[in-house]
């Protein structure tokens, strides 16, 4: 997979931002407003999958994530470590940076295994009064093998919040 001109450059701009973006909201911290959630997750932009998703707070700054995701024509598991914060004055949302992997394994006769490291940063909100999670997150994805390139993408979660 080849990279064109345009989007390397885009990609190393918006790696600078979320990295802008930690440092700029890393000065907060506040306790997570619920521990774990499980529902679905989407992702849009240069390819489409959607599947089952987890999201767990490890400590109050702290989560992880797990997706199980469906693309069209294979199977993937993602996981990812979040660093978290309450945004100022806006009780429930939170925003979240980090990053991790994704496997992509080929449901097709003959098919490959793709590997790739995905960043993440984006909001996370918690309803007061009801058990349910969302979130947006902007969702760029490297891919290291079997071959190299990279695609931008629109995570969009829908969370049941357990007791």
């Amino acid at each position: 997979m080849v990279v064109p001109y345009f989007k390397k450059h885009f990609m190393k701009k918006v790696s600078a931002l979320i990295f802008a973006f930690i440092f700029v909201c890393a000065a907060t911290s506040q306790a997570q407003t619920y521990n774990t959630a499980i529902g679905a997750k989407f992702y849009v932009g240069d390819g489409s999958a959607g599947g089952i998703n987890i999201r767990h707070s490890l400590k109050e700054n702290a989560a992880i994530e797990g997706s199980l995701l469906f693309f069209s024509g294979a199977v993937g598991l993602e996981g990812l470590y979040e660093y978290q914060g309450p945004i100022n004055g806006a009780p429930g949302l939170q925003y979240f940076v980090g990053g991790g992997g994704l496997l992509a394994l080929s449901t097709n006769k003959g098919g490959s295994t793709a590997f790739g490291l995905r960043l993440t940063g984006g909001v996370d909100y918690k309803f007061p009064d009801a058990p349910i999670n969302v979130s947006l997150g902007f969702d760029p994805i490297f891919y290291l093998a079997p071959s190299t390139g990279s695609s931008l993408t629109l995570g969009i979660g829908f969370r049941y919040v357990l007791p």
